[in-house]
C-alpha cells in the first residue's frame, strides 16, 4: 500500500514589484526547506542565495527566477515564509534609549515594498545627446558576483554595468548586453564624474526595497522606540 501524499499545494497570488504582474505560488514544503537549512549549514553565501532561487522556482508559477530583481526576491521569499511557516517572524532589536535587546514579532503583511518600481524614471540623460535606459539588476547577477574576491569597487562597476539597459542616441538604442566587455568598460571610463555619479546615484537609491516601520515600548526602561527594518537580512 503506498503512502499518503499529504498537504496537495493550495495556490495563492502575488503581484511581482518589477513588473506588475500576478502570479500564483504554493507554499514551500520540507523538501523545499531542508534545501534552504542544508544551504544555511554550509555557510556559504552563494549556496544560500541559488538555494533562494530554486525555492522561488519550485514553489512560484510562471516566474523565471533568473530574471527577478533582488527585491522581487526578497519579497517572493517573504510571501513564501509567511504561507509556509507563518505571518509573524520572532526578531531581536536593541532599544536605542538603553540597548537592551527586546524580542518582537513583525507581521509580514505589514512589510511594504519602499517604492512602486513600474513607476521609476528609468532615464539618464547623460549629454543633449546621449542618455541612458537602465534596468533593475537581477538577483541572479548579486548571486554571480558574491564570493569573487573582486574587491567593492570592481564589484561596483560590475553591478552599474548591469544596471544599463541601453544607450540612447539620436540615431540609435543600443543595447548594453549586445556589446562586448571592452566596449562596455571604454564606454564607462569615458564618463565624466557627474555623469557617473548620476548612474551611482541611480542604483543606490531608486531600488526599491522591503521595509518596516513601528513603534514598539522597551521592556526595561518603558521608552517608546522606532523599529526601522530595511531589505531581507534585517528580516530573518
Amino acid at each position: 500500500m503506498a503512502l499518503p501524499i499529504l498537504n496537495n499545494a493550495t495556490l495563492h497570488e502575488m503581484t511581482i514589484p518589477s513588473t506588475g504582474k500576478t502570479v500564483s505560488y504554493r507554499p514551500y514544503l520540507v523538501k523545499e526547506e531542508k534545501i534552504l537549512l542544508q544551504a544555511k549549514e554550509s555557510n556559504d553565501d552563494k549556496m544560500i542565495m541559488r538555494s533562494i532561487l530554486k525555492l522561488i522556482d519550485a514553489c512560484v508559477e510562471d516566474v523565471d527566477s533568473k530574471r527577478l530583481t533582488s527585491f522581487d526576491v526578497e519579497y517572493i521569499f517573504i510571501k513564501l515564509r509567511a504561507q509556509s511557516t507563518g505571518e509573524n517572524a520572532d526578531l531581536i532589536y536593541k532599544c536605542p534609549h538603553c540597548d537592551t535587546q527586546n524580542d518582537i514579532k513583525v507581521n509580514t503583511n505589514d512589510v511594504v515594498m519602499s517604492k512602486d518600481a513600474t513607476k521609476v524614471d528609468k532615464i539618464i540623460k547623460l549629454t543633449n545627446d546621449v542618455s541612458l535606459e537602465m534596468k533593475f539588476y537581477t538577483y541572479d547577477e548579486l548571486v554571480n558576483l558574491s564570493n569573487t574576491n573582486k574587491g567593492e569597487t570592481s564589484e561596483t562597476f560590475e553591478i552599474i554595468k548591469s544596471s544599463i539597459l541601453a544607450v540612447i542616441t539620436e540615431d540609435e538604442r543600443i543595447v548594453f548586453a549586445d556589446e562586448n566587455t571592452k566596449d562596455q568598460d571604454a564606454f564607462i571610463d569615458s564618463l565624466s564624474s557627474n555623469q557617473f555619479e548620476k548612474i551611482t546615484e541611480f542604483v543606490a537609491e531608486e531600488m526599491p526595497y522591503l521595509e518596516y516601520n513601528e513603534t514598539k515600548k522597551c521592556t526595561s526602561c518603558n521608552e517608546d522606540y522606532k523599529v526601522i527594518l530595511k531589505g531581507l537580512n534585517d528580516f530573518f
